[in-house]
């Protein structure tokens, strides 16, 4: 499984380097931070208020990304990078996933017993007429990725989204799905198939005078998990440059 990551970091570095050379696009950084009232990932309750920083460089279709969460009273931490590349409507991706809650949540454990999750992941917008996205990401390594029964899940998540706009307000609907038993992940149980995530957002962004780079917002994210008969109405506050 190691050997199939590090090909796929080598095919994403190899497109990278191909779009470079081909495109002698500059490097652009952009960055920017959340605080929300509720940290979800996925339909799944991860803490309380929380404060989510961002940073991410793009060349050409190539981007990388990192990004955080740590709530208020330091119980929670979340690190995740992320590759990726875009091939027209398409994007791949490859990203670490690292949280705390583990029995050894040291940063720099890449063995067996690891607190990381390698994920890849594809999206596609299907059109832009009608610009449904349809993502589908698998967990391909992380000791924390097993079933009810303690067998690696290959924990998987789909979801379809639909962005569209009331007046000015930007809102996205969407359903997310997880196919088979991926309980360490997202809280299964014993389900295999279940609806794990049905949300609505609603956001608004503005442009700050005398600083055209740099933009605040607010947003709205009403989110239901029927498998965990769970619902979250998260409100949040965000800063961009």
């Amino acid at each position: 499984m190691k050997r199939w990551i590090i090909v796929m970091i080598a095919g994403l570095a190899a497109l990278f380097t191909l779009d470079v050379c081909a495109q002698e696009r500059g490097v652009k950084f952009t960055g920017g931070t959340d605080l929300v009232s509720t940290y979800l990932w996925r339909g799944v309750y991860e803490s309380g208020p929380a404060f989510q920083p961002t940073l991410a460089m793009n060349v050409g279709n190539f981007s990388a990304t990192a990004w955080g969460s740590v709530d208020f009273d330091g119980s929670y931490k979340e690190m995740d990078l992320t590759l990726a590349y875009a091939i027209g409507p398409v994007t791949v991706s490859l990203a670490d996933l690292y949280w705390t809650g583990h029995d050894d949540d040291r940063y720099f454990r890449f063995d067996g017993s690891s607190p990381h999750r390698i994920e890849a992941g594809i999206s596609w917008v299907v059109s832009q007429k009608v610009p449904f996205t349809l993502s589908w990401y698998t967990i391909l390594f992380g000791a924390a990725d097993i079933n009810d029964r303690g067998e690696r899940a290959y924990a998987s998540y789909f979801e379809v989204a639909y962005p569209f706009t009331v007046k000015t307000i930007d809102m996205k609907a969407g359903v997310g799905m997880v196919p088979w038993n991926a309980a360490a992940t997202y809280l299964t149980g014993d389900r295999g198939f279940c609806v794990q995530n049905v949300f609505l957002n609603a956001g608004k962004n503005w442009a700050i005078k005398g600083m055209s780079s740099m933009s605040i917002g607010i947003f709205t994210n009403l989110v239901w998990n029927p498998a965990l008969e769970d619902v979250n109405f998260v409100g949040g506050v965000s800063f961009r440059m």
